[in-house]
């Protein structure tokens, strides 16, 4: 039987315990380390959801060693008095305030204190999986790369719609924001992480679908025939129940926001195909890592693998994933 270890740790008590990627595969050693949607607006009721603190275990037969990943997402950092639209103020201003925490601190305040606490862990590898910042801006990305830069592991970085979206910019276009986003931190469609035993794979900005070249880098990939752990904004409908599908129309006002049949994200030919390789029963994916509901939830997508959904860290909390 496959187990991961997956536990939601909050800021505070990772720092009372001790207190990257790009377009080719990077080989990683232990401990040495465009969507122009309009965003969703969140419901207050949302930040009630619960996240299942208990501990998840997946063991991949035949490792060598045990591993420990961050996984890192829906941070949303805003710069109050960043770059965008005057006219945007007062909603800006109601965005700060709707991504603290409870103890009223703000996501770009929160940051540099996760990144502390990324850094005391000591992980192997660290998954920043997708709205890092609430839109584009200078001023957003200069304050997510700022601490980013002080990660003492290898990062992968998957946007997602936010990272990328130009919604209070009358400046940017969409290919200035790639430009950026590309010199800042590197950004492919696929990336990977190698850790020789196994594979990280990530999608970006996976709010939209997937390209033929991505499909066929994935297939390379799965042709290597090493496990993966498959890390994406969005999830995944599972093959096997409705209960995230659920968990999400309670939420989202009755939207499913999971790609699938039936969904909010309905894939192409395209992503179907990518969709059918991970279903498929010789499958090398061993786990499915997503984010973007802002609730944690454990899923089983197939009778194989598994599916955790992480709660959005401006909360104060990050994931912890063991691979052993």
């Amino acid at each position: 039987m496959r187990k991961v270890l997956v536990g939601l740790v909050s800021v505070g008590l990772m720092l009372e315990m001790l207190c990257a990627c790009g377009s080719q595969t990077e080989k990683v050693i232990p401990n040495e380390v465009n969507n122009e949607k309009s965003p969703v607006e969140i419901e207050e009721t949302e930040r009630d959801v619960l996240p299942d603190k208990s501990e998840k275990v997946i063991e991949i037969p035949g490792l060598k060693s045990q591993y420990k990943l961050i996984v890192v997402n829906d941070q949303h950092i805003i710069v109050p008095d960043g770059d965008y639209i005057s006219e945007k103020s007062e909603e800006i201003e109601q965005r700060v305030t709707m991504f603290s925490n409870s103890d009223g601190k703000t996501s770009h305040e929160t940051w540099p204190e996760i990144v502390d606490a990324i850094n005391a862990e000591n992980p192997d590898g660290v998954i920043l999986n997708g709205d890092m910042i609430d839109f584009f801006s200078e001023a957003n990305l200069n304050c997510l790369m700022t601490d980013l830069k002080r990660i003492k592991a290898p990062v992968m970085y998957n946007r997602a719609d936010h990272d990328l979206g130009i919604w209070y910019s009358d400046t940017y276009t969409d290919e200035d924001v790639q430009q950026k986003e590309k010199e800042s931190w590197d950004m492919e469609e696929i990336m990977v992480q190698d850790f020789d035993e196994f594979l990280v794979v990530g999608i970006n900005n996976n709010t939209s679908q997937l390209s033929e070249e991505g499909l066929e880098r994935l297939k390379e990939l799965w042709a290597e025939d090493k496990p993966i752990i498959l890390t994406m904004h969005v999830p995944l409908k599972s093959q096997v129940n409705d209960g995230l599908s659920d968990a999400s129309k309670a939420v989202w006002q009755d939207r499913a926001l999971l790609w699938g049949t039936d969904c909010f994200y309905s894939p192409d030919e395209v992503t179907q195909q990518f969709l059918n390789m991970v279903f498929a029963e010789d499958s090398p994916v061993v786990a499915v890592i997503g984010a973007h509901l802002h609730f944690a939830y454990d899923d089983q997508l197939t009778e194989k693998i598994p599916q955790y959904v992480f709660d959005a860290s401006f909360k104060g909390t990050v994931g912890v994933l063991t691979v052993k």
